[in-house]
């Protein structure tokens, strides 16, 4: 069974998928070999209680609050059920879900799912109007967008004050590794002080289930030089506080580095590019768009021959993006 971040999504067409059949899995056999997925902050902070719950950055380049599928090396999916009181919504809604469309969410499903294998019940009436299930789905899919959105606008604070580092964890034994992102060390007071409630909360919660990672065989290993106790960090050790920073160093920070990673992030997501796109040399409509974007922004900021660097162009050639 492929993992869900491995399977294709169509974009649901009343024209395409007027005969298409659709049937509830009696269980979830079908994702009993899916490692992880993405949770919006609310459940995140829920499920921390009973999983680890670590972070990603998806191909768009934004991040991501990732729940893991094992507690203490043990499966949360056994006999087709999953064994929690909480189940996380993007489970629960497969095999739907929505893509952004020229800056619209539209209804999306994944047609390798066995819910759409033989026989079930259309999704759309004679007249090519939503049944009754369809119009659940697409509120159930509609209140879940909304949460992800605010979370992924969270989830910048993340980025500005360059917080996570990356680990490789072995879930168990059946399970691949895989690389996610973890805090890096106790949170300073100064930076803080700046985040959000819900994002100070989150981190809270997040550091408490690491405990739950599993231990086998060093399943947590650190990708930098410095070795993480990832796995038991019910009482991190005291570190010596940074110094505060005085205004104009937080200045450019925002300005400098941390201030283009933020607009090359709003870019990923208005345009539905990834970074990769953005530094390549492949050209089309949407690119040059977000790269417009990109070179107008950058230029408010006053950070253009940064930006200029990141992309891998001269200032002359951003320069003339400029609209």
């Amino acid at each position: 069974m492929m993992s869900m971040k491995n399977q294709t999504i169509d974009l649901f067409s009343p024209d395409h998928d007027h005969g298409l059949r659709f049937h509830e899995e009696p269980d979830l056999n079908f994702a009993h070999q899916w490692s992880s997925v993405p949770v919006h902050i609310k459940e995140a902070v829920e499920l921390s209680k009973s999983l680890p719950v670590v972070f990603h950055r998806n191909p768009m380049g934004t991040i991501e609050i990732i729940a893991l599928f094992t507690a203490h090396g043990d499966h949360l999916i056994k006999n087709g059920q999953w064994s929690l009181k909480q189940q996380p919504n993007l489970l629960r809604m497969y095999p739907f879900t929505w893509m952004l469309k020229q800056r619209d969410i539209k209804l999306a499903y994944y047609p390798q799912a066995p819910h759409f294998q033989g026989a079930g019940q259309k999704l759309l009436t004679s007249k090519s109007k939503p049944t009754r299930k369809l119009r659940e789905v697409i509120n159930d899919l509609d209140r879940a967008q909304r949460l992800f959105s605010v979370t992924g606008q969270r989830m910048m604070e993340l980025v500005r004050f360059d917080l996570l580092m990356p680990i490789t964890v072995a879930q168990n034994i059946t399970l691949p590794q895989e690389t996610y992102l973890i805090l890096k060390e106790p949170v300073a007071e100064d930076i803080r002080s700046q985040l959000s409630p819900e994002v100070a909360h989150l981190l809270d919660c997040h550091v408490k289930s690491l405990s739950l990672l599993p231990a086998i065989n060093g399943a947590v290993i650190t990708d930098t030089s410095t070795t993480a106790n990832a796995a038991a960090p019910s009482k991190p050790e005291k570190v010596k506080a940074k110094p505060a920073k005085t205004k104009k160093a937080k200045a450019e920070d925002i300005s400098g580095t941390v201030g283009i990673d933020h607009i090359i992030e709003q870019a990923c997501i208005q345009f539905e590019v990834s970074r990769d796109d953005l530094q390549s040399r492949k050209r089309n409509n949407t690119l040059t768009q977000a790269r417009n974007n990109l070179a107008t922004e950058a230029k408010a900021a006053s950070i253009l021959k940064e930006m200029a660097v990141w992309l891998e162009r001269s200032p002359a050639t951003l320069n003339s993006w400029l609209k």
